[in-house]
């Protein structure tokens, strides 16, 4: 698993998902924000929780392509369905998500086992 490639993908995610919710006006409220943030790490809590199963699956092309494509799907029905407040959670999961990464990365840097 590169942690670059997933910084790449949920940063390819992230930036038309914050333009989207900024042309659409969309009010940044606690709520959401904390639904993403809350929603982030418990995904990331409960995927650790089978790291290598998780890995080997994610190592698959098709699983991240497919990933993406249910997030972007995901994301604009949750915005048609739920509002444009959808947007600000997914965009703040997204973010939490990447935060994270560069923590992992700067730990593992530190300790001198880096991965690309």
């Amino acid at each position: 698993m590169s942690r670059r490639r997933d910084a790449a993908l949920a940063g390819a995610l992230l930036v038309p998902i914050a333009a989207a919710a900024v042309l659409l006006r969309t009010p940044v409220t606690p709520g959401p924000v904390l639904v993403g943030v809350v929603g982030a790490l418990a995904l990331e809590a409960a995927l650790s929780l089978r790291a290598s199963s998780v890995r080997a699956l994610w190592e698959r092309r098709t699983v991240q392509a497919a990933s993406v494509a249910v997030a972007v799907v995901g994301t604009a029905l949750g915005a048609v369905v739920f509002g444009r407040a959808t947007l600000l959670a997914v965009a703040a999961g997204l973010s939490t998500y990447l935060f994270l990464l560069a923590a992992v990365e700067l730990r593992s840097r530190r300790r001198g086992d880096s991965r690309p």
